[in-house]
This record gives structure tokens, C-alpha cells and sequence, in this order.
């Protein structure tokens, strides 16, 4: 009764401030306001079964332009509802939330993840991914060895037919030694795996530590995904088994070439060697983690297969060589795409490169070697009063050698949303909001050229 009463006033709390146009609370933040408490006590029963050793972090769960639900942080915001004793609510522009990830939230690290998404059709679906990221927090403050992949790598990864080809044989084996029974099959396909590894290696270069870097901490974070949206017994078979295909096994299986969708063929790459390596062993997760080897060099290390030669039908390489090279040739069409849109074209040019807070490196296309196309969020800081946030709409930046040097930044905007005056320019439009000052250098009835200080 207590926790049902405090709920009502903060429903109520929130409702008022529907008036004053700061956040609608609609039903299913209440899904999730009445459900989060249980999920995270489950969490807890289950995390060691499912990697020995994980703790827990905090928690938010939010929804874009509502709240932001905040469980057992030690330091929650001064500015959110108190309901029990671990859990608060707040906004999730307070927060400026956005994605799945983990963020720090008044200095401690707190695993992210927003329910509001068109992708998930169930509860389940998104505690799971929270589950994925409660583990990405343990990893970075207890595994720091591991470390994130840098994703100015992916930007130029190589586009490579012959590559694309055996990659694709490559990940149907992984797929097939899930779930092979017998132990003489797995040891073929064990050798096949690790001759197509051993063959790419020799076309991409060091490129293969970029994909051993997305398997080793990525890997072993799908796989707690896995198994902890696997361990609901009420769920139905039949849609289990589905969403346990498309949404984990089934990466594997599908046909992608270039750079599309490449950092998420390895998660499913490295999430494949967790399963298979929980196969065969026991206490597998410590040892790998208290290890200096990268994920696929452990696998290899436990299972030692042998070198031969790859039997690999022909229609793989001819089939890759049609799809990446349009691939190749769809980079250019989507930046004719990005430059025909509707819209005044802003330009911010920058004397000093800013910071870069943010992107989601799953969805940035590299143009060339200085152009990325950003086509789900981008974020800038120039220190307290100059800033760039971006979402959902695709912006492109131009930069140096790495993609965190930003020379120039480029997006559309409606000319009603952009504002020029004391020597700042102000873009504020669903899903484009700037402010950063300088110096107006071009201004025509298309186009604005800023330079940023």
C-alpha cells in the first residue's frame, strides 16, 4: 500500500506537469514504474548463474521526451521523486538520456536503456537489454582490461569482396557449431571457423583485432542478454524460439557485406563463442576474465583446432562481389540523399575541435576518409554554453584523422528553428538542437556557414 500510494502521487505529480509542458507520464511508464523493482530483485537472484562473479549496477530506464526511472542509485539527482527507498523518477531530458548504454549519473556509473523504442514488443525484451548493459557496468568497473573497440576503426574497415565472402561462410559455421550434436561434425566445422579466421586475417591485416575488440566485450554482454531473456519460464515457446533466431542466432545467418552492420555481426559472433563455450566447460567466464587473451584467442586456446583448407562453394565470392561493391557505390548515393533534403543547410565550422560526447558507431556511414554520416545521434560540447545534440536525423561531420577531430558539421534545418543574433547561433527543432557561439560567415536563403568558436 505504501509504495501504491506514493506511486499515485507521483502519477499525479507528473500529470501536473503536463500543464506546464514538461513531460506526459502515459501507460506504459507505468508498465515499467510498477515493474522495474521486480525485474532488478530477479536480476540479482540470477546474475551469478548466469556469469559468475557480475555485479550489479544502477539502473534508469527512460522514454525520449518522458521519465526517466531510476533504481538503486546511492546519489540519485536532487530533482526526482522519491517513491521506495530505491527507486526515484525524473525526467529523461534532466538527464539529456538516450540509447542503451552506461552513463555516469552524479559520478556513478549506471546502466541506460530506453523502453520507449518501436523494436520491442515486450517488457521481456527490454529487461533483457538492460541485463546486457547492467553487465557492460560491471565490466568497465571490475574487467578493465577488456576495453571498448574504437570505433573510428569501423569507419574504415576494409571493403573487401573476397573478405565479405569467407565472412559469410565464416558466420554460417559459427551458427551450425551452436548446435551440433555430434562431436565429430563440430570438430570440421571447429577447423573450418578457424581456417576462415586464419584466411580473412591474411586479406583484412590488423583490421581482425578491431573484430576481436566488438567480440570481447560485446560478446560476453549479448550472451548475458541471452541467457537472461531466456530464463523467463512463462514465456511461449513458439515466440522464444523466434525472437531467440532473429534476435541472436539469426545475425549470423544473414547476408551483410561492406561495412553494414558489422560491428553487430561480431556481438552476435562473440555471443555465439559464450554459448558454445558453455557448452563444453565449466567456470569458463572466470577464467576468461581474469585472462589476458581477446575472446576468440581463449576459444581457440580451449578447443585447438586444426588449419586446412577452406571449402568454400564459388557462388560466395561471386554473390559478395555484386552486393559490396554496391555497398561501395551506396555510400555516395547517401550522401546525394543527405544533401537534397528539405531544408536551410547549416554549416558550423569549427576554430577549436570540439569535444566529442557521443554517436552511435552501428550508424554512421563513412562517406570517405574524412566524411561520416551520422544517422542516429551525434553529440558536441564546447564547454558550459556551446553545444550540439542531434537524434534521429541524419548530420554529417568532416574531420581529421580520427573521427573524434570534428573540423565541420553539417545538417538541415527548418528556417523557422534557426535563430543568428549576438554573435551565437541557436537551432532548436525536434531532434536538432544547437548553441554554440562565433561569428556568422555566409548566410543565404539555403545555406548558413557559422564559424564556431
Amino acid at each position: 500500500m505504501k509504495f501504491l500510494s506514493r506511486l499515485f502521487i507521483c502519477v499525479f505529480l507528473i500529470s501536473s506537469s503536463i500543464v506546464n509542458g514538461q513531460v506526459e507520464f502515459t501507460s506504459i511508464d507505468s508498465l515499467y514504474l510498477t515493474s522495474i523493482e521486480h525485474f532488478y530483485k530477479n536480476a540479482e537472484d540470477v546474475k551469478s548463474e548466469i556469469w559468475e562473479g557480475m555485479e550489479l549496477a544502477p539502473i534508469c530506464l527512460f522514454r525520449v521526451n518522458g521519465p526517466a526511472i531510476l533504481y538503486n542509485h546511492p546519489n540519485p539527482p536532487q530533482n526526482f521523486i522519491r517513491i521506495t527507498d530505491k527507486l526515484y523518477l525524473g525526467e529523461q531530458k534532466q538527464l539529456q538520456l538516450y540509447g542503451a548504454t552506461q552513463m555516469e549519473i552524479n559520478g556513478v556509473l549506471t546502466a541506460i536503456v530506453d523502453y520507449g523504442l518501436i523494436d520491442y514488443s515486450c517488457p521481456k525484451e527490454v529487461y533483457a537489454v538492460a541485463f546486457h548493459e547492467l553487465h557492460h557496468a560491471y565490466q568497465r568497473s571490475f574487467i578493465k582490461q577488456l576495453g571498448y573497440d574504437n570505433p573510428a576503426v569501423l569507419l574504415t574497415y576494409p571493403e573487401s569482396y573476397l573478405n565479405d565472402g569467407i565472412k559469410l561462410y565464416e558466420q554460417k559455421v559459427l551458427y551450425k557449431m551452436c548446435f551440433a550434436q555430434d562431436s565429430v561434425d563440430f570438430q570440421k566445422l571447429l577447423n573450418q571457423y578457424y581456417s576462415c579466421r586464419l584466411k580473412r586475417e591474411e586479406i583484412i591485416g590488423d583490421y581482425s583485432r578491431y573484430e576481436e575488440a566488438v567480440e570481447n566485450m560485446e560478446g560476453p554482454a549479448f550472451y548475458c542478454e541471452y541467457r537472461f531473456y531466456n530464463q523467463f519460464p512463462s514465456l511461449d515457446k513458439a515466440l522464444k524460439d523466434n525472437y531467440n533466431q532473429q534476435h541472436f542466432f539469426g545475425v549470423l545467418t544473414t547476408p551483410f557485406y561492406g561495412r553494414e552492420s558489422l560491428r553487430y555481426r561480431h556481438l552476435a559472433a562473440g555471443m555465439a563463442m559464450c554459448y558454445i563455450l558453455n557448452n563444453h566447460f565449466e567456470g569458463w567466464q572466470s577464467e576468461y576474465y581474469t585472462g589476458s587473451l581477446s575472446l576468440y584467442d581463449f576459444f581457440i586456446t580451449k578447443f585447438k583446432p586444426l588449419k586446412e583448407e577452406l571449402d568454400i562453394d564459388a557462388t560466395y565470392y561471386g554473390i559478395s562481389k555484386f552486393h559490396t561493391q554496391n555497398e561501395v557505390l551506396g555510400h555516395q548515393v547517401s550522401f546525394n540523399e543527405f544533401n537534397t533534403q528539405q531544408g536551410v543547410k547549416i554549416i558550423l565550422e569549427f576554430k577549436t575541435v570540439p569535444q566529442f560526447k557521443g554517436f552511435d558507431p552501428m550508424s554512421a556511414e563513412s562517406i570517405n576518409d574524412s566524411t561520416i554520416l551520422h544517422k542516429n545521434f551525434l553529440r558536441l560540447s564546447g564547454g558550459e554554453h556551446n553545444e550540439l545534440f542531434i537524434v534521429d536525423k541524419n548530420v554529417v561531420t568532416i574531420i581529421g584523422k580520427e573521427v573524434w577531430i570534428v573540423k565541420k558539421v553539417v545538417f538541415f534545418a527548418p528556417q523557422k528553428s534557426i535563430l543568428v543574433e549576438n554573435n551565437r547561433i541557436i537551432v532548436d527543432v525536434d531532434g536538432r538542437n544547437a548553441s554554440w557561439s562565433g561569428k556568422q560567415r555566409i548566410r543565404t536563403e539555403n545555406e548558413i556557414v557559422f564559424e564556431c568558436e
